[in-house]
């Protein structure tokens, strides 16, 4: 069979296409090729298994491949298999062709050839070979046990090779282009079996930062490089935990974890180095020299009182301005901003990993966690509204400064491992007290610690202080209920209240009510329906919970949403069913009438599938047929009307 020409595949594809086809022809990612006559079938290897099928008629070359690409030309799966048989048009037809099959000289018996050759030339063909091979000369080395002389930055120029290779068009890395690492791994594992420990930790570093040096470049949205860093990390604690047996030996590589955790971009990576240092650090010593790395390359937290377990200045028991610093709406501090430019981080907290989010559909609540229930647009603004020019200081003595609230979260968690770990409960307690306010987190976390202490009057103190600095957040919120429950009525109630009308929050409604007898709960109740946000929905799902449908309806009525009458039908029509039938036919009809398209359609038939129940049948189907003659010049319409069953 004649096989098209690389031109003439070319032809048959977009030229992205084509250059992702290469590469995967490049990459043995096709396997299995069966050739019979002109019948080509081939399974292709990527995110998963594809299946191509190519038949050749005439001059016309008919192709088929079930991955999802649907866009110009021939997918880089069909251009992939076209090209491995081009390079096998030698083969005879009618023969399968194997990645698994022997070469004719695979086939000689190398053993008796080797035992034939003289030491020198053995030594000769050797030295011939890896003068030519540079990879064969490390596998060389590893094997003997032998110093290869390379550094981290020549590894890590080696990697960006391959990343450049892997590249498309525009230097990105495409999803579904998954470099192979494993040639590195193997060459670490060989040094580390050999007991040269530096050589196959250095390999194993260079892995990590050079993926991670393009992650940028990167669509890993299936996990994979993700992955990558991560294996490499814990490689390389697990070689240093299995190949050192003393702490003097250690230090270097603690100073190394650090600087990566410190360094690394993205939150997943910091996490792995943080497990890794976890992993390493298992006596006290390896505690004390972690704890002093991290001093000496973090500027903005001072942790000298920390660290001794001593206060310098001891501030004045009930003077909580001078224990913690008071935040302000006119104030900007640094730890709100990062050094540079604003990264995913700062706008969601860490709730959510954005440069590695294989997590399906995002919610709201990935990006404000629990500071909204829903998501409110107030008067028009702008970005000056929200920053000013911050002038990061510069950090002294070759220290990194951590700025970003996030990532002040990130090094208080390791901190306070270090100190748990060292049983130093009053440095412990100092780290708290100094950053609290860094987050929401920080400041529950500290007051359940004062809590199990049994420190209330302090932990209360904590969490009105938190609650103070950081507005809407449930979880301080309910621990003052759980404080003030046993305690203080009043306070217990007010802040259930509270946690209703800023969170909406039925549990603290309804354990309000619970707590109130008649008098004080017709009280609050008025007082709630004033200070209420004035939303239809949220005043609609306020009676509904009463069970006041009448005044529900006559909200839903003022209200004249389409989309509250469909959510609020089943509890709130028993009031008047035909009322309300008449009310939602009077929001659908020129709801239907205002915009064209299939999804608009189905739309439709949702809501007339709501109306159904509530009229007799005669009533419905009379006004189905109003909007069918209304729109009869809507065939789409009438047909997803038909297939809804209308």
């Amino acid at each position: 069979m004649d096989a098209p020409s690389r031109d003439e595949i070319r032809s048959l594809c977009t030229e992205q296409s084509f250059e992702r086809g290469v590469n995967y022809y490049q990459q043995d990612r096709v396997q299995h090729v069966d050739i019979d006559g002109r019948e080509i079938r081939a399974t292709v290897r990527g995110s998963s298994d594809y299946e191509v099928a190519i038949d050749i008629v005439d001059d016309a070359i008919r192709t088929h491949c079930t991955c999802p690409y649907d866009y110009a030309g021939d997918c880089k799966h069909i251009v992939a298999v076209l090209l491995a048989v081009a390079g096998r048009d030698d083969e005879p037809e009618g023969t399968t062709v194997d990645d698994t099959e022997q070469t004719p000289s695979e086939r000689v018996a190398l053993d008796s050839v080797v035992a034939d050759m003289t030491a020198d030339e053995l030594r000769s063909f050797l030295l011939d070979v890896v003068a030519d091979e540079p990879e064969i000369r490390d596998r060389l080395l590893a094997y003997a046990g032998a110093d290869t002389g390379k550094t981290v930055s020549d590894y890590k120029q080696e990697i960006d090779r391959l990343f450049d290779d892997a590249a498309g068009r525009r230097g990105m890395i495409t999803q579904d282009t998954y470099i192979d690492f494993s040639k590195y791994h193997d060459l670490a594992e060989t040094h580390r079996d050999r007991g040269d420990i530096e050589t196959a930790t250095t390999i194993y570093q260079a892995i990590a930062e050079a993926i991670r040096e393009h992650l940028n470049r990167v669509d890993d949205s299936g996990g994979h490089y993700g992955r990558e860093i991560e294996r490499a990390i814990d490689s390389y604690a697990e070689t240093v935990v299995d190949g050192t047996a003393s702490h003097d030996e250690r230090r270097s590589h603690i100073e190394t974890l650090c600087e990566g955790f410190i360094n690394a971009e993205h939150n997943f990576a910091s996490d792995y180095y943080d497990d890794a240092l976890r992993t390493l650090c298992t006596t006290d010593d390896d505690l004390e020299y972690w704890l002093s790395v991290l001093e000496d390359r973090v500027s903005n937290i001072s942790l000298d009182a920390m660290t001794t377990g001593e206060s310098t200045e001891e501030p004045a028991p009930n003077d909580a301005s001078a224990q913690h610093r008071e935040r302000t709406d006119d104030v900007l501090y640094a730890s709100d901003f990062t050094s540079g430019p604003l990264t995913t981080d700062d706008f969601t907290g860490g709730t959510l990993d954005i440069e590695h989010p294989a997590v399906g559909p995002l919610q709201l609540v990935f990006f404000v966690g629990d500071a909204f229930e829903t998501l409110r647009l107030d008067d028009p603004t702008t970005v000056e509204e929200h920053t000013v020019d911050v002038d990061p200081a510069a950090a002294s003595g070759g220290s990194t400064e951590l700025s970003s609230s996030l990532r002040v979260r990130r090094l208080v968690s390791m901190y306070r491992y270090i100190l748990d770990a060292l049983d130093r409960d009053t440095a412990l307690s100092e780290l708290y007290e100094s950053v609290y306010l860094e987050s929401p987190r920080l400041c529950r976390q500290y007051a359940e610690r004062l809590l199990d202490e049994g420190n209330g009057e302090r932990a209360i103190e904590v969490i009105e202080n938190g609650i103070e600095t950081f507005g809407r957040t449930t979880e301080l919120r309910w621990l003052a209920a759980d404080y003030y429950r046993e305690r203080d009525l009043d306070q217990y109630r007010e802040t259930l209240q509270a946690l209703f009308l800023e969170h909406t929050d039925w549990d603290a409604y309804d354990e309000l009510k619970d707590n109130c007898d008649e008098t004080e709960w017709q009280a609050r109740y008025e007082e709630i329906e004033q200070r209420f946000p004035d939303s239809h929905a949220q005043r609609i799902a306020l009676y509904v919970h009463e069970g006041e449908l009448d005044a529900a309806f006559a909200e839903l009525q003022a209200s004249e949403q389409l989309s509250l009458f469909r959510q609020y039908r089943e509890p709130v029509a028993t009031v008047d069913p035909v009322e309300y039938f008449e009310c939602y036919r009077e929001l659908l009809v020129p709801f239907a009438a205002g915009e064209t398209g299939r999804r608009h359609y189905r739309t439709i038939a949702d809501h007339l599938e709501a109306m159904q129940p509530l009229v007799p049948e005669a009533r419905f189907e009379a006004f189905v047929d109003e909007l069918k003659d209304e729109h009869s010049n809507r065939p789409a319409f009438l047909d997803e009307l038909d297939k809804a069953g209308f």
